[in-house]
């Protein structure tokens, strides 16, 4: 058991089916983390179920809290490949080149046990207030569109963002004069005017580049003036850090797996994605908390949520969707998306993605008044959930320490970029700025392409689940041991969850004498253009190269040229049950969001908003 987390769920048994896939072992290995013994499948829950989890001692005994995690609901079959295909995140991830694009790492199957493990988690707290839940029903699918939520509303309402014309040359990262490519950070217009003067750019046309820069989050596509490219390459990668330090801009180097591995000193190195570290005292503060009547699981918690951007709001939005009562903090005049375009009634879409459903306060918490309000707000939560930068928090008097003595049984919960005690590369911690330092692009991305990071934002969201997972897990410490706790979850430890199975692996085959490390793909591992758009195929031995060529009427040892000739000349909705039927796997690409809300196998995963536009619903069903 790591230091950092408590063995909260010591005394619950863990069982897992065969050898379970990637979504399920990402969410027992949580559970596991949190103290629960791991064992193989026992009775008590149905075949469907990827696992369970039951209380062996103690006054909670009963019944297991079973987790059906498939990859698509309804028996649908499925795998990495085929979500990416059918969730849009291929379309979303292939906008910069205006083709769909696979993703190396499995970011769906992330995503999805760590839902279903926020599932398990409230369940266990439900059973612990009197209302068991039997059954916690998630889905890969699910949690992939939830990665995408802003992606979705933007595509779906009516008042769509219109993208600029694109510049003479690609976004980020750029090139340095000494052989690095680099990602950079700039939280506002006049630093970004700055820092490009200092390099020697023009003004002209440094606005229309901001826009670009700063739509990059949710349009997931960007170009760039080449001159901007160009300028950076005449600098060191210490000139221009030089310079970003400057003008108040992040600049962060572009690492690889070899130096990430070497720096973590192995795969010990990898910490659970969480530090949980209970609050001082020996006595209960908090007595045991019935559950109303009826409700969610959360019905009854308040949680006080100070964040912005998408990270907090994520985690937030999840906590309601598990029954809490949210109260959102805002800056006077509220929050910078409140408004922004494009709207979903009278609030911007994207905001809404995260906030809907809270309330908010207005409170100036910069000024001394403004400041005992937030904490006399926070001292009458269950959690305290924010994501100011590192000491922002015991700059303002609302540290943990500082919280604790007023009410010790909060959960206190920071969802920070680099993570306590991290050697911070810079001090900001964007998306894109740690998908650069965690080496993310060696994983995202095949052999023969460049590794860089993604433009679409992966981190901000897996942050965000984990820093629900890490509330849930707070909000159970605390009922067994009647005090409250400290939670710090960051980008940092979302991109460890997303690629820890693949750095564990390169360690163990490296102390084998095997070499391993980015993904090595041929032309039938990325997606194939059709007659009428794009599809996925998965022929990844012999034998299914040999009924794939069979089913294009082909010789068995066709090349991968005569291969994609032929797939060419039917449509992707043509070749699917044809290929299927020949036991070749075969999805066609989603070809934009639009057409992923439209389609009826996500039925259930989202939600209407506003009356204008959608996005993903609650990712989990929890089954009494």
């Amino acid at each position: 058991m790591d230091a950092g987390v408590p063995p909260l769920l010591d005394g619950w048994v863990l069982a897992t089916r065969g050898d379970p896939a990637l979504p399920v072992r990402v969410c027992a290995e949580h559970l596991a983390l949190l103290g629960a013994r791991w064992g193989p499948a026992e009775g008590g829950a149905g075949e469907a179920d990827a696992l369970s989890l039951r209380p062996e001692r103690g006054p909670a005994a009963g019944p297991p809290i079973a987790c059906a995690l498939p990859w698509i609901p309804g028996g649908d079959d499925g795998g990495e490949v085929r979500v990416q295909a059918l969730s849009g995140l291929m379309a979303v991830h292939g906008r910069d080149g205006g083709v769909p694009r696979r993703l190396g790492l499995e970011a769906a199957s992330v995503a999805a046990g760590i839902v279903a493990a926020q599932g398990v988690l409230a369940a266990v707290y439900a059973a612990g207030r009197g209302r068991p839940v039997r059954r916690v029903h998630a889905s890969v699918l699910h949690a992939a569109l939830l990665l995408l939520s802003h992606h979705v509303v933007l595509a779906t309402t009516p008042d769509r963002l219109a993208p600029g014309p694109p510049a003479d040359g690609p976004g980020p990262p750029f090139p340095t004069a000494d052989g690095h490519r680099v990602e950079i950070e700039a939280l506002g217009f006049g630093p970004w005017i700055g820092f490009w003067r200092r390099l020697g750019v023009e003004r002209e046309g440094l606005e229309a580049a901001w826009s670009s820069f700063v739509h990059r989050y949710l349009a997931a596509s960007c170009t760039l003036p080449a001159a901007l490219h160009r300028a950076m390459a005449r600098h060191s990668l210490a000139e221009l850090r030089q310079a970003g330090d400057a003008c108040g801009v992040a600049v962060c180097r572009v690492r690889a797996y070899p130096e990430l591995i070497a720096e973590l000193g192995g795969a010990n190195g990898i910490r659970p994605p969480w530090r949980i570290q209970p609050s001082p005292g020996g006595t209960r503060a908090v007595p045991p908390r019935p559950a109303p009547p009826a409700g969610a699981p959360l019905e009854g918690i308040r949680v006080v949520e100070v964040t912005s951007r998408l990270q907090g709001p994520l985690a937030g939005l999840l906590l309601r969707m598990l029954g809490a009562e949210v109260v959102k903090v805002e800056p006077p005049g509220g929050d910078f998306g409140r408004h922004s375009p494009p709207l979903a009634g009278p609030l911007g879409a994207a905001y809404l993605a995260y906030n809907r459903g809270k309330r908010v306060v207005e409170i100036d918490y910069k000024q001394p008044e403004g400041r005992a309000r937030l904490a006399e707000l926070a001292a009458g939560a269950d959690v305290f959930l924010h994501n100011w930068r590192g000491g922002r928090a015991r700059e303002l008097g609302l540290d943990s320490a500082d919280l604790a003595p007023r009410s010790p049984g909060l959960v206190y919960a920071h969802a920070s970029g680099w993570g306590p005690g991290a050697d911070e590369p810079c001090a900001v911690a964007g998306d894109f700025l740690v998908q650069a330092h965690a080496a993310c692009g060696d994983g995202l991305n095949p052999a023969d392409e460049p590794p860089f990071p993604a433009r679409l934002t992966l981190l901000d969201p897996l942050g965000g689940l984990l820093a629900c997972e890490g509330v849930l897990a707070g909000l159970c410490l605390r009922a067994r041991t009647g005090r409250g706790c400290r939670v710090d979850t960051s980008l940092w430890g979302g991109a460890m969850a997303l690629q820890g199975h693949v750095l564990r692996a390169m360690v163990f085959d490296q102390e084998r004498g095997r070499r391993t490390g980015r993904p090595v793909w041929g032309p039938l591992d990325r997606p194939l253009r059709a007659a009428d758009g794009w599809m996925t195929v998965e022929a990844d031995d012999a034998g299914a190269r040999t009924r794939l060529a069979a089913a294009c009427g082909l010789p068995p040892d066709a090349d991968d040229a005569a291969l994609l000739d032929r797939l060419g000349t039917r449509t992707a909705a043509e070749w699917a049950p044809v290929l299927r039927a020949a036991g070749v796997p075969a999805t066609p690409v989603a070809p934009s969001l639009a057409d992923v809300a439209a389609d009826p196998r996500t039925a259930g995963m989202l939600e209407r908003i506003e009356d204008a536009c959608w996005t993903a619903s609650a990712p989990w069903r929890l089954e009494e």
